[in-house]
C-alpha cells in the first residue's frame, strides 16, 4: 500500500447500509458494517451511520457478541425539521436519545458524529448555534455535528451563509468542539445531483472558512461517470477528494476546482507512492493527511464494497486478489 494511497482512503467512508438504494434491515446492514470492519481493507472504513429514531432498533445488536477491543464509531442522522421551531425540538429528542444510548454503551459504541439538514425556514446562523448548544450542553464532547445545506435549487446565497454560521460557532466553541458541513452528492433521481461547480463551491468555500465537510449519497464509484440507471453524469468520490486536497494545498479557486470535480478522464489523475495529482497539479502523502484532517473528511455510501472493488480494479489499493 502505498503512503498516499493510505493517506487519502484511510477511513473514508461511513457505510450507510439502511439508507437507499440499498435499504437493507437493521440486522442485515450492521452485520455487513461488522464483517468489512474486520476484513483486511477496514481500514477504509470510519462508522455505521444510523438514524437517531433507530438507535433504540440497533442497540440490542451490541449484546450479541463481546465488546469489541475498540469501541464501534456511530455517526447519527438527526430528524431535523422545516421550521427553526421543529428544528430544535427534534434536536432536543435525538440529544436526549443519543445520550441515553451512549451511557448504556460506553464500551461498545461511541457517537462520534451527528448530521442534521438545516431547516428551510429561519436562518443558518440561528438554526447552527442553538443546535450547537443543545447538542453538546455547552461544554466539551466527542461529537462532530454536520449541518446539511443543499447544493440544489437556488444554492449560491444558502451555501456561504451556512458555512459561515458553522465558522462563527466553532470560533466560539474552541478546537475540541468543531462543527461540520455536509452536502450531498446525488439521490434517486437525475434532479438530484448537484452541478459539478456547486460542488466545487462547497469545497471552496469550506477551504476559506476553515469548516470541515462531509459528503453523501451519490458517491459510489471513484470518478464521474454516465449512470445509466439515473440516465445522468453523477459524481465520483476520488474526483471530490482530489479537488478538496488540492483545495487544501494551492487554494484553488471555484473555476479550477469544478474542473476537477467534472473530470471524466481517471487518466488525469495519479495516486503515487509520495504524489497525488490532477494534470499538472500536485500533493504530497503529507499534504494529503493534512487535508482529510482538516477539508473533506468522509462520505456516506450505502455499500463498503462497491468503491472498495473498484479501486482495486484501478490498482489503487492494490491487485485484485
Amino acid at each position: 500500500m502505498n503512503p498516499c494511497a493510505k493517506a487519502l482512503l484511510g477511513g473514508i467512508i461511513d457505510y450507510a447500509g439502511l439508507f437507499p438504494p440499498a435499504r437493507l434491515p437493521m440486522n442485515e446492514a450492521f452485520e455487513r458494517f461488522l464483517r468489512h470492519r474486520g476484513e483486511a481493507d477496514g481500514w477504509m472504513l470510519a462508522r455505521f451511520v444510523c438514524p437517531a429514531a433507530r438507535l433504540e432498533e440497533l442497540e440490542p445488536l451490541f449484546a450479541q457478541g463481546d465488546p469489541p477491543q475498540v469501541p464501534i464509531s456511530i455517526s447519527v442522522l438527526g430528524r431535523g425539521g422545516d421550521t427553526l421551531e421543529d428544528f430544535l425540538a427534534a434536536i432536543d429528542h435525538d440529544s436526549a436519545t443519543i445520550t441515553a444510548f451512549a451511557a448504556r454503551q460506553t464500551d461498545r459504541a461511541v457517537v462520534d458524529v451527528f448530521e442534521v439538514r438545516l431547516p428551510e425556514a429561519g436562518g443558518a446562523a440561528v438554526a447552527v448555534e442553538k443546535a450547537w448548544r443543545r447538542l453538546t450542553g455547552g461544554g466539551s464532547t466527542p461529537m462532530t455535528p454536520y449541518f446539511e445545506v443543499s447544493l440544489l435549487g437556488d444554492w449560491r446565497p444558502r451555501l456561504p451563509a451556512a458555512a459561515a454560521a458553522v465558522r462563527d460557532t466553532d470560533r466560539s466553541a474552541g478546537p475540541a468542539n468543531r462543527a461540520g458541513l455536509k452536502i450531498r452528492c446525488g439521490g434517486l433521481d437525475a434532479a438530484a445531483v448537484p452541478e459539478p461547480i456547486a460542488v466545487a463551491a462547497a469545497i471552496a468555500t469550506c477551504r476559506a472558512t476553515g469548516v470541515p465537510l462531509k459528503a453523501t449519497q451519490g458517491l459510489h464509484h471513484p470518478f464521474r461517470h454516465h449512470d445509466s440507471e439515473l440516465d445522468t453524469v453523477v459524481h465520483g468520490f476520488l474526483n471530490l477528494y482530489v479537488a478538496s486536497v488540492l483545495a487544501h494545498v494551492h487554494d484553488l479557486p471555484v473555476t479550477r476546482l469544478t474542473k476537477i470535480v467534472a473530470e471524466v478522464e481517471p487518466e488525469a489523475f495519479a495516486i503515487e507512492d509520495n504524489r497525488l495529482a490532477w494534470r499538472d497539479l500536485e500533493a504530497s502523502s503529507e499534504e494529503v493527511a493534512a487535508a482529510r484532517d482538516h477539508l473533506l473528511t468522509t462520505f456516506g455510501s450505502c455499500s463498503f464494497s462497491e468503491p472498495r472493488d473498484d479501486l482495486y480494479h484501478l490498482n489503487i489499493i492494490g491487485d485484485v486478489s
